[in-house]
């Protein structure tokens, strides 16, 4: 038996390379440093014994053990988002709606933020006007 001392924070590392097949990507989706990324995946390559990523000229693709990881990975990510579900229907904090108003300028990335929002708390209604900028400035 094989003692793997694998963080979740190393799993959402890699399954962000994963999911973008970037480096340089996932760091900004996660607000890291490029070689901070690479550290994370090269750690939890040693511990697997196995490469995880290859690159082929520009391109990185997964292994098939990184296929291996990704899969697993992605299901304890959901066991934990339905932890943190659980959790907080015990504390009473399962739903409620949000209002939001935004300018149209940040409609896209806005709602990519939400669509986030979403999948974490599913329970939680959401009311989304976009308008211009003057007018949201009004409404504050």
């Amino acid at each position: 038996f094989m003692a793997l001392h694998i963080t979740m924070r190393q799993l959402q590392v890699f399954e962000a390379v994963a999911r973008h097949l970037s480096f340089t990507r996932a760091a900004e989706e996660l607000h890291l440093t490029q070689p901070a990324v690479s550290m994370q995946v090269k750690q939890l390559e040693s511990m697997v014994d196995l490469p995880l990523f290859e690159q082929l000229g520009k391109k990185v693709h997964l292994t098939e053990a990184g296929e291996t990881i990704l899969k697993h990975s992605r299901i304890m990510m959901g066991q934990l988002g339905d932890i943190e579900q659980d959790i907080n229907g015990l504390r009473g904090i399962d739903g409620g709606q949000l209002k939001i108003c935004i300018a149209s300028t940040v409609n896209y990335f806005a709602t990519r933020l939400l669509s986030q929002f979403c999948e974490k708390y599913k329970t939680v209604k959401i009311s989304l006007d976009v308008i211009n900028r003057e007018e949201l400035i009004k409404r504050l």
